[in-house]
């Protein structure tokens, strides 16, 4: 980047802000200890203000259909609204910022490293090519910088989002609120006029009473971190004012290491337009909707024609399969935002046309696959270990029994997520097809513009969040338990999905681009704890 670009970004200153019975046993509440004692208190912060919007990342560039501009992750103190502040890492000093793009735009964007660790930028639902990925194979040191760089086809439009992928630090600087939004516009409208549009991005935060992010627990670790504090574009419980009968559309990104979302509108029925991958074929009129860590949504909803009435979208309890000793919130509603209506008249529903978009089947795979999802503890691998062990082999490289050696490459890179007073790691693995991740290991090997078909089983006892890099997938059919495959009642195109356990799903998918792609857990305690492996694209 030239210099002067440089300098116009430092004078923007002041940036705005499966487990068998075993495992179960043996996890329940034998950590409940670790857990922190003076905890931030949600009422600290205010609630009930006005919807923000996303605050935005400045285009540098000079020229139409370029954005160029310099992303700076840092620690950044935010006010809680009293004389208080939370110590929290930004890029750019701005909780949540927004990238926004058209289809047919070149991506220019450099990362400047001022965090005291290693860190990458991974552009999650944009399949760029493999070296801008943002992998951990290509983290970028503190005071170093990295270049990413790309542009956005035709067919590109969607929500999507980036945020960090070192090895072994991910979840730490997650913790800390390192996320922002990226969306990519249509060429051409997508939607008839009349339509009011809102992103929200959806993070959570524990924070311990002085306003540091507070360690793991090991809970945390076990079933993915969930902070007390849930909020949407940086507030806590946020209203939007629309009048009687305005037709929204609620874009939301599920940015929470390992909170899911049960998504209700109190009193409406949701229209889904589109996943992670852009818009659907047809509408999908749907009462609530999960969405999972790493998953986007595009929503439509005509609200109530009430006067003076008030909508709650609400997160309600899911069970995920929790091990250890259940926090409270997991039962309860959580309020995201509250719709509030005005006095004035009631606006007509916007007409939707009956196709959105068209989402092409992928033909007959030319390679099949399994992967294996499971977890276990050292000592007693009779589950999970065993099963998937076999599979892959001849695929890949670099392969082998989770060794003494990989330990101590992760207990080399404990320093680099570990938080002063972080309850130590469990004593569980979670494992693809028996295997922990291991930089620099190739668990398949495959050949670029093939169709590929896996079958993802989750042999284990709670739920997994399934992310692919790269590419996106159709899924094309699901298994529950022991029952029946069925073929999946429409198609979209997905970088996430979530499998309950014992569950079963067929994806296909083609990946465009040579080189290393990861696929794991994107519960990011688990991806960290070993629940990730890479294909070889040549």
């Amino acid at each position: 980047m030239k210099r002067r670009d440089f300098l116009r970004y430092s004078a923007l200153g002041g940036l705005a802000l499966s487990a068998s019975g075993l495992l179960a046993y043996a996890v329940a509440g034998r950590h409940a200890s670790h857990a922190p004692h003076s905890l931030l208190e949600a009422a600290t912060l205010p609630e009930g203000e006005p919807l923000r919007s996303l605050p935005r990342i400045t285009n540098l560039a000079e020229r139409p259909g370029l954005f160029q501009s310099v992303l700076t992750p840092a620690a950044q103190e935010v006010p809680l609204g009293d004389e208080r502040h939370a110590r929290l890492w930004l890029y750019n000093g701005k909780v949540a910022p927004l990238i926004e793009v058209t289809e047919g735009d070149d991506f220019d964007i450099t990362l400047v490293n001022e965090l005291a660790q290693e860190t990458t930028l991974h552009w999650h639902g944009v399949a760029v090519p493999n070296a801008h990925d943002g992998a951990p194979w290509h983290a970028v040191p503190p005071g170093a910088s990295r270049q990413y760089r790309y542009a956005f086809p035709e067919g590109s439009a969607g929500l999507h989002w980036f945020h960090p992928h070192p090895h072994q630090g991910t979840s730490r600087q997650i913790a800390h609120g390192l996320a922002g939004a990226l969306l990519v516009r249509p060429r051409e409208a997508l939607l008839p006029e009349g339509i009011e549009e809102h992103l929200l991005v959806v993070s959570d935060l524990r924070l311990d009473a002085g306003g540091e992010v507070a360690p793991h627990t090991a809970e945390d670790w076990m079933n993915g971190r969930e902070g007390e504090l849930l909020l949407v574009n940086g507030q806590r419980r946020p209203h939007l004012t629309v009048a009687p009968g305005t037709t929204l559309r609620l874009r939301l990104i599920n940015a929470c290491a390992g909170r899911y979302l049960r998504l209700r509108l109190d009193g409406h029925a949701m229209t889904l337009i589109g996943t992670d991958g852009g818009p659907i074929e047809e509408p999908q009129t749907l009462d609530e909707l999960l969405l999972t860590p790493g998953e986007r949504a595009d929503l439509l909803v005509r609200i109530g024609d009430q006067a003076g009435a008030s909508f709650p979208l609400a997160s309600h309890p899911y069970e995920r399969g929790w091990m250890g000793v259940k926090p409270p919130h997991l039962d309860e509603v959580a309020g995201l935002l509250e719709i509030r209506t005005t006095e004035g008249e009631v606006r007509p529903a916007v007409a939707l046309p009956r196709r959105l978009g068209r989402v092409e089947p992928l033909g007959e795979p030319a390679v099949r696959r399994r992967v294996e999802l499971t977890e276990v503890m050292p000592g007693h691998n009779d589950h999970g270990a065993g099963h998937g062990a076999g599979h892959g082999a001849g695929h890949g490289a670099g392969h082998g029994d989770h060794s003494a050696e990989q330990d101590a490459q992760a207990a080399g890179h404990a320093g680099h997520g570990a938080l002063a007073g972080e309850a130590a790691r469990p004593e569980v693995e979670f494992l693809i097809n028996g295997r922990a991740y291991a930089m620099g290991e190739v668990l398949f090997e495959g050949r670029a513009g093939e169709v590929e078909e896996w079958e993802v089983f989750n042999d284990s006892h709670m739920d997994h969040p399934f992310h692919l890099h790269g590419t996106h997938f159709q899924v094309i059919a699901t298994r529950d338990g022991d029952g029946e495959w069925r073929d999946a009642p429409w198609l979209a195109w997905k970088d996430t999905v979530n499998l309950a356990p014992y569950q079963r799903l067929k994806l296909r998918m083609v990946f465009r681009e040579p080189g290393d792609w990861l696929f794991h857990c994107h519960i990011i305690e688990h991806e960290e704890l070993g629940m990730m492996a890479a294909i070889r694209v040549s």
